[in-house]
Parts: C-alpha cells; sequence; structure tokens
C-alpha cells in the first residue's frame, strides 16, 4: 500500500478520535496494514500529521479547483467545516496547529504556511491588516464551528466571516 493509504488512515484517525489517539498501530488499523509499513514512511506522531495535513491541504486545493471559486466568500467557505469533507480537514488542521505549538519543527512550518497564506489573501486584493485578520477570523470561526452541529454552523458564518469580508471591500457575493 502506498503512502497515501497511510495517510488517509491517519486522517481517520485524526478526525473521528483526535491526536491523543494517533499512534502507529491506529494508523496501520485505519489504514489496514501493518504498524511496519506505517513506521516505514513516518517515524515520528510530527512527520504523520505533518504529512496528513499537507495531504488534507492538497485535498484542499483540488477541492478549491473543483469549486471553481468566484469570489473572496467562495474560497474563505472551502475553509470551513461546513460539511463533512471539510469538517474532517478542519480536524486535521486542528491537531496539526496543537502539535504546531509544541513542537519546534511543526512551529516553523506552521508560520511560513500562515504566511504564505496571508500574502495570497494580500495578492488578491486585501492589504496585509485585513488578510492578517481574515486568516484569524479563519482560524477562530473554524474552531467555534467544529463545537457547534453543522446544521448550526452556516448562520455563524453568516454573523462573522460574511460581513467582514463585505466590510474590507472586496467582492463577494450576495447571500440569499
Amino acid at each position: 500500500m502506498a503512502a497515501a493509504g497511510v495517510l488517509d488512515g491517519v486522517l481517520t484517525v485524526l478526525a473521528e478520535h483526535g491526536v491523543g489517539a494517533l499512534s502507529v498501530r491506529t494508523v496501520a488499523a485505519a489504514a489496514g496494514v501493518s504498524p511496519a509499513q506505517v513506521q516505514y514512511h513516518y517515524r515520528t506522531k510530527s512527520e504523520l500529521v505533518r504529512a496528513a495535513f499537507d495531504h488534507a491541504g492538497e485535498q484542499f486545493l483540488a477541492d478549491v479547483a473543483a469549486a471553481q471559486p468566484t469570489t473572496l466568500m467562495d474560497v474563505v467557505e472551502q475553509w470551513l467545516p461546513l460539511d463533512d469533507r471539510r469538517e474532517r480537514r478542519a480536524r486535521v488542521w486542528l491537531a496539526y496547529a496543537a502539535l504546531s505549538a509544541v513542537d519546534t519543527a511543526l512551529a516553523a512550518a506552521s508560520a511560513q504556511l500562515d504566511d504564505e497564506l496571508r500574502q495570497w489573501f494580500v495578492g488578491h486584493g486585501l492589504t496585509d491588516d485585513a488578510a492578517a485578520q481574515l486568516f484569524a477570523l479563519i482560524d477562530g470561526v473554524t474552531i467555534q464551528c467544529l463545537m457547534l452541529p453543522q446544521a448550526e454552523r452556516r448562520s455563524l458564518v453568516e454573523r462573522t466571516v460574511v460581513p467582514f469580508v463585505r466590510d474590507t471591500g472586496h467582492p463577494s457575493r450576495a447571500r440569499e
């Protein structure tokens, strides 16, 4: 089985049970492989989480491309856990963020990625300050959404993110 199968196992463990349940054995069981196969690809928990985060990021980019967003709000919504697929990715991000707080290698990679994402927003018309604020808002709203039933998440986004994007002066589609 390729590393992608192992990564899907990591995503499953993180999304369904959290970072505390992540181990070579739980990943192997979720991926349907031997623990030795997991260890062949990833030696540490940090490596597993980083690889899973990267894998989830690739899925995110594919989903954004498939959605063909036309506004900033369309892109932002791809980040937020408004359906099962995005919720799974958000739980992986949360595990990555938690480990980044105590793992210097992950913290450095996380800071670099955060900077790249803020710069992406700037490149798409936001000021540096608005990009930093939007990025922080997305992080906070993602955490809040994960604590709410899916049926209540859209309302939170409508009350928080939509007004912010509208107030940046960046085009965003009208809401029904």
